[in-house]
């Protein structure tokens, strides 16, 4: 599991039109945004290479000026394999 966060920056004609985009990645959600363009989002996707491609590809989509990455959190879904306390 991989959430991350991010504040992404356009410009307020385009933040509508982004703000539609950005939602329509699987695991993206716009949180907030104010009047200035700047959109609060979160990936939350079981793939952490999914966050990290989609990451980078906001960088090349119409309207983005800026994102910036605030918090990831990253865990493995599988357990850890024990010997059961044998040595």
């Amino acid at each position: 599991m991989t959430i991350c966060s991010l504040v992404v920056q356009t410009t307020p004609e385009k933040q509508r039109q982004l703000s539609g985009d950005l939602k329509k990645i699987a695991g993206v959600e716009v949180h907030a945004s104010n009047d200035a363009g700047k959109l609060i989002v979160s990936i939350d996707h079981p793939d952490r290479k999914h966050c990290s491609d989609t990451i980078m590809n906001m960088s090349t989509m119409d309207g983005v000026l800026s994102s910036s990455l605030v918090f990831e959190y990253h865990e493995d879904n599988e357990l850890p394999v024990t010997d059961g306390g044998k040595q």
